[in-house]
C-alpha cells in the first residue's frame, strides 16, 4: 500500500493525485504553499537545530482507541526521523475539547504537537455551545497522517442481504430500526444521520460512551447497524456476526475486497470517512513546521509503519500545510449544516 498525497478535493473522499507523488523531491520548491504560515526563508537555522530534546505529542482521546494506536505508531516512526523521542500524552474527555485546549496554549516552540481527527478539528466547533476551539485559528497545520474508510454494517440477523434490501426494510418499518454511536456528535453519529437523509429513511440513534459498547450491543442485537470504522468491524464481519453492506468511499478496501462502495449498492454520494492529522500550536515557526512535514512523510514512506497502518485499515496520507486547511474548510462546510438540521448540540 503506497503512502497517498493529497490536494484538497471534493468533501466526503480523500482525493488521490499522482502527480504530486514526488513530493519530498519537489517539497523545498513549493513555497507558495507555506505562504499562510510566514516567509519560507525565515531563521534557516532553526530546522537545522531542531529538535534537541523529546516531542510531546498531544492526543486529545483516551488511550487504547484507534485515534491512540495510530498516535503512537506515528510518534514511534518520527522518532527514528527526528532523532529524539516522540512520547504521547492523552488527554481525553468532553469530546477532545480538553486536549485541544491544553495543546493550544502551549508554547509554540515545537515541542507540543497535538493529533486531531475530523471529530476535535471540524465538528466540535458546531457542536459545544460554551467552548469555541476553532482549529484553524489555534493550530499551524502540518500534514494529514492518514484516513479510515467507514463501513455500513447491520447484525447478521437483520433480514438484509445489501443495502437496498436494508433501505427497503427501514422504509417499511420507519423508527423500529436503531443504530449506534461514539457518542452524541462523533463522526460514527453524524455518519449515521447522513445515511438516513440520503436514504429517505427514519432510525433511531443510540449513544454511546465509545465505539467499543456501541460494538457490544450491535453484535447483542440490541442495536440493529452501525457506521464504524474498518478496525472495529472487521473481525466480526470475518466471523460472520456482521454483514458489511457497503464501504462509504469510491474504492474497494483491500481488506474487505468484495464488500461494495455505497454508490455500487445503490447510495451514490454517500462517502464519509474519519482521518488523522498532525498539528503544532499557533505560531511554530515556518522552518520547524517544514521539518515535521518532512519527518512525517519519510516516516510513513517506510515500509514498517505502512504495514502496521494497513493492519488496522488506515490509509497513510501525506499532505501540506495548505492543503489540510483546505481539507479543515470543506470539512466544515460539510458537517456544518448537517449538525444543524440534526439539532445536536452539547454544553
Amino acid at each position: 500500500m503506497d503512502v497517498r498525497i493529497v490536494r484538497s478535493a471534493t468533501v466526503g473522499a480523500p482525493s488521490v493525485d499522482p502527480e504530486r507523488r514526488g513530493f519530498l523531491k519537489q517539497f523545498t520548491a513549493a513555497a507558495v504553499a507555506w505562504t499562510g504560515l510566514g516567509a519560507v526563508g525565515a531563521a534557516p537555522s532553526l530546522a537545522a537545530d531542531y529538535p534537541t530534546r523529546a516531542i510531546r505529542l498531544i492526543v486529545p482521546y483516551a488511550a487504547g482507541g484507534a485515534a491512540d494506536v495510530v498516535a503512537r505508531i506515528c510518534a514511534n516512526y518520527m522518532a527514528d526521523q527526528l532523532g529524539q523521542q516522540v512520547f504521547i500524552d492523552n488527554r481525553g474527555g468532553a469530546g477532545g475539547t480538553i486536549g485541544t485546549d491544553m495543546a493550544a496554549r502551549s508554547a509554540p516552540d515545537g515541542y507540543t504537537l497535538v493529533m486531531h481527527t475530523i471529530s476535535s478539528a471540524v465538528l466540535d466547533k458546531f457542536l459545544y455551545t460554551r467552548v469555541k476551539l476553532d482549529v484553524n485559528t489555534k493550530f499551524a497545520p502540518i500534514s494529514q497522517i492518514g484516513t479510515a474508510s467507514q463501513l455500513l454494517a447491520i447484525n447478521a440477523k437483520v433480514p438484509a442481504r445489501n443495502l437496498q434490501e436494508f433501505i427497503a426494510l427501514l422504509r417499511a418499518n420507519p423508527g423500529m430500526y436503531r443504530y449506534g454511536s461514539s457518542g452524541l456528535g462523533a463522526i460514527m453519529h453524524l455518519s449515521g444521520e447522513l445515511f438516513s437523509f440520503m436514504s429517505d429513511t427514519k432510525v433511531v440513534h443510540v449513544s454511546y460512551r465509545g465505539e467499543g459498547p456501541a460494538m457490544m450491543d450491535l453484535l447483542a442485537g440490541h442495536t440493529h447497524f452501525v457506521v464504524g470504522s474498518v478496525p472495529a468491524l472487521l473481525p466480526h464481519i470475518r466471523s460472520g456476526e456482521l454483514r458489511a453492506l457497503c464501504v462509504n468511499a469510491d474504492h474497494h478496501l483491500a481488506l474487505l475486497p468484495d464488500v461494495p462502495t455505497a454508490a455500487e449498492a445503490g447510495l451514490p454520494g454517500y462517502k464519509t470517512y474519519n482521518w488523522y492529522a498532525l498539528f503544532a500550536p499557533l505560531g511554530t515557526p515556518v522552518p520547524i513546521i517544514k521539518r515535521l512535514n518532512d519527518a512525517l512523510a519519510k516516516a510513513l514512506a517506510t515500509p514498517e509503519a505502512r504495514k502496521q497502518f494497513e493492519d488496522i485499515g488506515i490509509e497513510p496520507v501525506v499532505s501540506n500545510p495548505a492543503d489540510l486547511s483546505a481539507e479543515l474548510r470543506q470539512q466544515a462546510d460539510f458537517w456544518g449544516p448537517l449538525i444543524e438540521r440534526a439539532g445536536v448540540k452539547l454544553d
